[in-house]
């Protein structure tokens, strides 16, 4: 065979060079598409008795003064995705769920002693409960709540609600309610705090 019929058999370069970009262009759109489908539904992450054992802090005495229990959790930040298991912790007084991907928080319902309670940056469309009696200090900041239905705890002083999608009526009819608010814009701003109190509860969270 000549030397010119063994040229006619080396592929050409740019064929080449085509066959890479088209392969690197399809292997990009598999990656975009599953990234895609991963941000539409984050994958399940329970709370675990792991988590809870790293998040767990300040030992007090329990309400009937007979008991010490842990009162104060931190679990921001684990992709968290179901609190489930806070139903079984009723001696919390201090919560920071907050950075997580939570929709629900019904398992709070079950801390009667909560005092406190941080759950910004969460997927929540709502930020209801069941009315909590010594709750004084709730952030629920940028996330997607739309209305403040189940927001009707007696004590509640401090309530932050900034970067969510509240309609200027609820906004305003908050303000006549709450002595300390954080609002979305255009009522961003906080107004003069209830006592001391609810000052003391937002000190001993650790998180002021």
């Amino acid at each position: 065979m000549s030397d010119e019929e063994l040229e006619d058999f080396e592929p050409d370069q740019d064929d080449l060079e085509k066959e890479d970009d088209e392969k690197e262009t399809e292997e990009w759109e598999d990656y975009r598409k599953e990234g895609e489908e991963y941000s539409e539904e984050w994958m399940p992450t329970p709370l675990t008795e792991d988590m809870m054992k790293e998040g767990l802090s300040l030992l007090c005495k329990t309400g009937n003064g007979l008991a010490h229990a842990y009162v104060k959790l931190e679990v921001k930040e684990r992709d968290l995705t179901d609190i489930f298991l806070l139903r079984s912790y009723i001696h919390l007084r201090y919560v920071d769920v907050s950075e997580n991907h939570l929709t629900d928080l019904s398992p709070l319902n079950y801390l009667t002693h909560l005092l406190w309670l941080k759950a910004d940056g969460n997927n929540l469309r709502s930020a209801h409960l069941n009315e909590l009696p010594y709750l004084q200090i709730a952030t629920f900041a940028y996330n997607q709540i739309t209305d403040t239905e189940g927001i009707s705890h007696p004590r509640l002083g401090i309530l932050d609600l900034k970067g969510g999608s509240l309609g200027p009526a609820t906004q305003a009819s908050l303000l006549l309610t709450r002595a300390c608010l954080l609002l979305p814009q255009p009522w961003e701003f906080v107004t003069a705090c209830r006592p001391a109190s609810v000052m003391r509860t937002w000190a001993a969270s650790g998180w002021a």
